[in-house]
């Protein structure tokens, strides 16, 4: 008589294992669809180059040389550039008390003392003063676009002037204007760029009388200039 040996089941040979194909089936449906997902991604070669060489170092090992990102040029405005120059020519040549810049939103304004550029009374240029024109004209005219304006502005203070040679504040603020353009025009810089303008003392930067009409020597000498305006007009 022969006996059959006893089955030895690891669970309950009663109990209903069927879920174990859905089980199934869910733990494969899973696994496509993660390889499908990595398969349609886009693998960033740089980060894998920086792991690599992160787990090559660890190991000792030489590993791939790591992505180096090219750093960017940082294009500076003409404009901005323009004052940078002047910024830097007015403090090696210790022009802080005749020159003086500001950028504006409208453009780039450098304002000439008339104290320090004229003679009282007179439109002609000091010899002393024309070579920092010159020089402020050369780095107008290295701006990468050739769009661009130069308005000469004359301003005067409230003192009235009547010469042979000036009847009134606006010939002398005119012909103040029109000297600078001069030198601006004699470097090079095309006249059709330049403009002189003439506002005598209508454009006052301070008030040259206090409120009992007394003028105000400190005020008026600064209201007595020469502002030169660049603006780029494709900038507009």
């Amino acid at each position: 008589m022969s006996t059959e040996p006893e089955k030895i089941y690891d669970s309950d040979p009663s109990e209903d294992t069927s879920w174990m194909l859905t089980y199934g089936d869910i733990i494969t449906l899973l696994m496509i669809f993660f390889v499908l997902m990595f398969s349609s991604s886009k693998l960033s070669e740089e980060k894998f180059d920086k792991v690599a060489q992160s787990i090559n170092e660890s190991l000792n090992r030489p590993g791939p040389d790591p992505v180096t990102e090219t750093p960017q040029t940082v294009t500076v405005p003409p404009l901005q550039n323009a004052q940078r120059l002047l910024d830097q020519m007015i403090s090696e040549r210790d022009l802080s008390m005749e020159m003086t810049t500001t950028m504006t939103p409208s453009g780039l304004v450098i304002e000439l003392s008339s104290n320090s550029f004229f003679e009282s009374g007179s439109a002609v240029i000091k010899q002393s003063m024309v070579k920092s024109l010159e020089e402020l004209s050369f780095i107008i005219q290295e701006f990468p676009t050739q769009d661009y304006q130069v308005d000469v502005e004359g301003h005067t203070d409230n003192v009235p002037i009547s010469t042979a040679q000036f009847p009134s504040n606006w010939e002398l603020s005119a012909l103040r204007a029109i000297n600078v353009a001069h030198i601006f025009e004699s470097t090079g810089m095309p006249r059709e760029r330049l403009a002189a303008i003439a506002y005598a003392d209508t454009k006052p930067k301070r008030p040259n009388t206090d409120d009992a009409g007394i003028n105000i020597p400190e005020n008026q000498a600064e209201n007595r200039r020469v502002v030169v305006f660049v603006t780029e007009l494709d900038a507009l």
